[in-house]
C-alpha cells in the first residue's frame, strides 16, 4: 500500500503524531540566585589540603556563571535571575533594604555573562565599594523579592526555583521574631509553586541551627517524625562539588506526559513520564534580517486551484491507494485509527529481572516517577510498589501509552533504588526504569556459519586484555567533541573573545596509558591470535575479486507460453512480468499505459474473476 498522501499536496511531516511530540508541562522554567554577600562570604576557608580554596562569594558567583553558560547550550529559552541581600545598595521593586536585583529574570545573554565575569574578578574592597556587605537583611524580605521577580514575569513558566548560596548558619541568631517570618515566606513560596534549594557552604556549617527548619515536608506525610526523616546534603566547601549539585537542582526535567498507573480495576495512582536519554543535536539556523538581525517569520498559505480559495486544516484529507481508488481519510480519522488504547499505565504481571535480556532493548527506556498533584496518594502507593519489587528483585510487566496518539508498548519496570554519594547528595533517584520490550516479530532468526572457534588459550588471553583495560563507565565523563567546539566558536563570537581554549577529546583512545596497563597481556593476546608476520599499522589491501566466468543470460519466457488465468487464480499473479500481464490485458481491450505493476495484477484479477 502507499504511504499516507495529502490529497493533491506533498507528504505531510508526521502530523498525525505532532501533538504528542512536545513537552507535556509547556513553558520555561525559570531560576533565581540569591546569593549573600556578607562579610562571611568573602573570606575563604584555610584548609589543611593546602589547595587555595576561593572565597564562598566567588564559588557562588562562578557557579550562577557557568549555569547561564550551559543554559545557553541546552535551554536557551529558560530565564535566570541574580538576587544579592546583604548588601549595602538597595535595588528591588518593593525598596526592602539591603537586598539588590543584580539581574532581572530573562534569558541568557552574553551581556550577562560578561557582567558576571567582571563580578567574579571583584574582590572584597571593590564590590564594598560599588555594593557594599551588611549582615541586617531579613531572609523573609529577600525571598519576597525573589517571588517579586517571578511574578513580574509575563511568560508561562513551568517550574519556579530559587538557589540560595549562603554560609552563615544562623543569619537570625537571638532573633525569633525573623526566624518564624523566614519559615512562613517558605511556606508561601510551596503554596505559590516556587521551590527553595539550600546550598550551604563551608565545613563547619551547621544546617541544624536553622535551615534545616526551612525544609517543609510534603503534605502527603503524615507522620508525626516526617521533619526528622528530610536532611540536607552534607555542606562542601569545593568548588566542583558546589557545581555538580547546582546542576542536578537546576536541570529541571520535564514530562513527557502525566497518566495513571492501574494497578487493579478501581487501584490506581498517577505518574509522570520522563525521557532518559536524548540526543543532542546542533542548534538549527535561523534567518535574520540583515539590517537589524531581527529574526525573520513566514507565513505558509496553500491555495485551492481551481478557486484560489485559501485552505485551512480542516480541508485536507490523507488517502491510501487500494484497488485503483484513492480512499479518503478526514485528519480526525487518522489519529483515531492510531489510538488503540488511552493513554495509561496498566499492570499485566510480574517477572524476575533476570528473566529480561539486555538483547531485549528495542529502544531507549523512560523513567516512571509519581505524580502527587493529580491523585493524592500516588507517593505512598508508588513507595510501596518499588519497596516491595526491590526486595524480590521483581519488574512489573506493563502495558505503556504514554500520550495521545503515541503506539503501545510492552514494558518492563525495572526498580532503581535512591542513591547518595558521600557528601548525602542525591545521584540516583528512586523510581522506575520503563524498558520498552520487543514483540513477536521484532525478533530475526539470523542463521550463522561455522567459523573458526577460539582456543581456551586465546580467550583466556582476551578477558586477561578486557579485565586490564576495564572501567566504570559514565555519560558525564564524555563530551561530544563536535558540538563543544561549535559552541566554543559561537562564544568567542558573542563574547568578543579572541583566544579559544582547545576543546579535550575524550573520545580518542589514550594508546599510551593503554599500553601501560596492559601492554605485556596485549603482546600475548597477539602473539597467539595473529601470525608472526602480523603488522597492526600496516594498511589492509583488499583481497582482489575471484576470477569466474561470467552466468549465462536466461532467456525470456514467451508470453504465449504462459497461462495467466490459471496463475492468477493460483494467486500466483504478482509472479508474472510486467510484460506478460500488459500483454495478456491488450488482448482483452484493458488499457495498461501509465499503470504500476500493482494495478496491472489488480486487473488481471478482475479480468479473470469476471
Amino acid at each position: 500500500m502507499d504511504d499516507w498522501k495529502f490529497d493533491g499536496t506533498e507528504d505531510s511531516e508526521g502530523e498525525e503524531d505532532s501533538e504528542g511530540s512536545s513537552w507535556f508541562d509547556g513553558g520555561r522554567t525559570a531560576t533565581v540566585f540569591l546569593i549573600d554577600a556578607a562579610e562571611e562570604m568573602f573570606k575563604a576557608q584555610e584548609e589543611d589540603t593546602g589547595e587555595g580554596e576561593e572565597a564562598p562569594f566567588h564559588r557562588a558567583m562562578r557557579a550562577a556563571h557557568a549555569t547561564l553558560m550551559r543554559k545557553i547550550i541546552s535551554n536557551n529559552q529558560d530565564l535566570l535571575s541574580v538576587v544579592l541581600f546583604n548588601t549595602r545598595e538597595t535595588k528591588n521593586p518593593i525598596d526592602f533594604a539591603h537586598v539588590y536585583i543584580l539581574q532581572e529574570l530573562e534569558r541568557s545573554g552574553a551581556e550577562n555573562v560578561l557582567m558576571l565575569e567582571k563580578l567574579i574578578e571583584m574582590d572584597g574592597n571593590r564590590f564594598d565599594v560599588k555594593y557594599g556587605r551588611n549582615t541586617n537583611a531579613s531572609l523573609q524580605d529577600a525571598l519576597r523579592v525573589c517571588q517579586t521577580v517571578f511574578n513580574k514575569c509575563t511568560n508561562r513558566l513551568s517550574g519556579q526555583s530559587i538557589l540560595l548560596f549562603t554560609c552563615r548558619d544562623d543569619p537570625h541568631a537571638g532573633d525569633d521574631q525573623k526566624k518564624r517570618q523566614a519559615r512562613r515566606k517558605v511556606q508561601d513560596l510551596k503554596e505559590a509553586g516556587i521551590v527553595l534549594e539550600i546550598l550551604h557552604m563551608g565545613e563547619t556549617f551547621d544546617v541544624k541551627k536553622f535551615y534545616k527548619d526551612l525544609i517543609i515536608p510534603d503534605e502527603s506525610e503524615d507522620d508525626e517524625d516526617s521533619q526528622e526523616k528530610i536532611t540536607l546534603a552534607d555542606p562542601t566547601s569545593r568548588f566542583d562539588e558546589l557545581m555538580e549539585r547546582v546542576r542536578r537542582l537546576d536541570h529541571k526535567q520535564r514530562t513527557t506526559g502525566r497518566v495513571l498507573f492501574t494497578l487493579a480495576p478501581g487501584v490506581e495512582m498517577s505518574v509522570g513520564v520522563y525521557t532518559a536519554v536524548r540526543k543532542m543535536n546542533k542548534p538549527s539556523k535561523v534567518n535574520l534580517w540583515k539590517n537589524t538581525n531581527e529574526e525573520l517569520r513566514y507565513m505558509k498559505k496553500e491555495y485551492l486551484e481551481e478557486t484560489g480559495e485559501i485552505l485551512v486544516p480542516s480541508d485536507y484529507v490523507k488517502y491510501q491507494t487500494y484497488g485503483g481508488r484513492k480512499i479518503k481519510f478526514t485528519l480526525d480519522e487518522v489519529r483515531s485509527m492510531a489510538r488503540i488504547h488511552d493513554p495509561e499505565i496498566k499492570l499485566l504481571g510480574f517477572k524476575p529481572i533476570s528473566s529480561i535480556k539486555p538483547y531485549y532493548h528495542v529502544r531507549p527506556g523512560n523513567f516512571i516517577y509519581p505524580d502527587e498533584k493529580s491523585v493524592q496518594g500516588s507517593k505512598k502507593m508508588f513507595a510501596a510498589l518499588l519497596e516491595r519489587c526491590l526486595a524480590r528483585k521483581m519488574a512489573a510487566i506493563v502495558r505503556l501509552v504514554t500520550r495521545k496518539g503515541a503506539s503501545v508498548s510492552w514494558a518492563a519496570l525495572i526498580p532503581q533504588k535512591e542513591e547518595l554519594d558521600r557528601k548525602n547528595c542525591q545521584v540516583t533517584p528512586p523510581g522506575f526504569i520503563a524498558c520498552h520490550l520487543p514483540f513477536a516479530d521484532d525478533f530475526r532468526n539470523i542463521q550463522i556459519e561455522n567459523t573458526i572457534r577460539a582456543t581456551p588459550d586465546q580467550v583466556d588471553a582476551a578477558k586477561a586484555v578486557i579485565k586490564k583495560l576495564h572501567f566504570k563507565y559514565s555519560p558525564d565523563s564524555f563530551d561530544n567533541p563536535d558540538i563543544q567546539t561549535h559552541w566554543r566558536n559561537i562564544e568567542a563570537l558573542a563574547l568578543n573573545r579572541s583566544h579559544l581554549e582547545p576543546v579535550p577529546d575524550y573520545t580518542v583512545p589514550d594508546y599510551e596509558r593503554m599500553q601501560k596497563k596492559a601492554g605485556m597481556f596485549l603482546q600475548k593476546f597477539q602473539d597467539l591470535v595473529y601470525p608472526p608476520s602480523y603488522d597492526p599499522n600496516e594498511s589492509v589491501k583488499k583481497r582482489p575479486a575471484p576470477k569466474s566466468t561470467p552466468a549465462p543470460k536466461r532467456a525470456k519466457p514467451d508470453p504465449g507460453s504462459i497461462d495467466v488465468e490459471a496463475m492468477a487464480k493460483a494467486g500466483k499473479a504478482d509472479k508474472l512480468t510486467m510484460d506478460i500481464l500488459k500483454a495478456w490485458l491488450q488482448e482483452r481491450g484493458v488499457k495498461v499505459s501509465g499503470k504500476k505493476k500493482a494495478q496491472l495484477v489488480q486487473d488481471v484479477m478482475d479480468e479473470v474473476e469476471v
